[in-house]
């Protein structure tokens, strides 16, 4: 292919991805999105915070945590090699949506509403933020036995626990307040 040719692709390529940019650019708000990497990272709780929140093992369990990132927790309760359940606790700032499905739910633990996912998931929504889920595995556990492990959750301290505070901006707290001046009248004892 000679070098002409060569150029000639590579500005076509270059023109129909610029193309393709300005084309989509508009649209940049319907397109699908919002990840983790879209929150500030102030406003999303460490994983880490979240790991002594999780329930203790019972007799011949273990609790093996699998997954920590900003904004989610997980482990793996194991009774020698089988895998009981899968349990989570995922900060909701990252995903918003992921609260609708608590509304309009009459079931409660410790006060927070409770939904089921199917016939192996249960999910709790502690303090409008905090999404605790319990999911059984292989022969999995019953709703009340998933309860059981929601209700083993530290839900009082997951409640309690919050994101970083934000540093305030001068732009954040609106114009910055200023000394009233004072009258200039003359004291009593000026006067006098």
């Amino acid at each position: 292919m000679g070098r002409v040719v060569r150029w000639g692709l590579g500005l076509l390529l270059l023109g129909g991805l610029l193309l393709a940019g300005l084309v989509l650019l508009p649209l940049g708000e319907w397109l699908p999105g919002g990840t983790v990497a879209d929150v500030p990272t102030a406003h999303v709780v460490n994983g880490t915070a979240f790991n002594r929140l999780f329930p203790p093992a019972g007799p011949g369990e273990q609790l093996v945590f699998t997954q920590e990132k900003r904004g989610f927790s997980e482990a793996r309760l194991k009774q020698g090699d089988a895998t009981l359940a899968l349990l989570a606790i995922s900060d909701t700032a990252t995903a918003p949506e992921a609260r609708d499905k608590f509304s309009a739910s009459d079931d409660r633990i410790q006060g927070w509403p409770v939904v089921e996912q199917g016939p192996q998931a249960s999910a709790l929504l502690v303090a409008e933020r905090f999404q605790v889920k319990v999911i059984g595995q292989g022969a999995g556990l019953d709703v009340s036995q998933r309860h059981e492990l929601l209700d083993a959750f530290d839900l009082k301290g997951l409640a309690a626990l919050q994101a970083p505070a934000l540093p305030r901006r001068q732009a954040d707290r609106g114009p910055a307040l200023q000394p009233v001046p004072q009258p200039a009248f003359p004291s009593a004892a000026e006067a006098a």
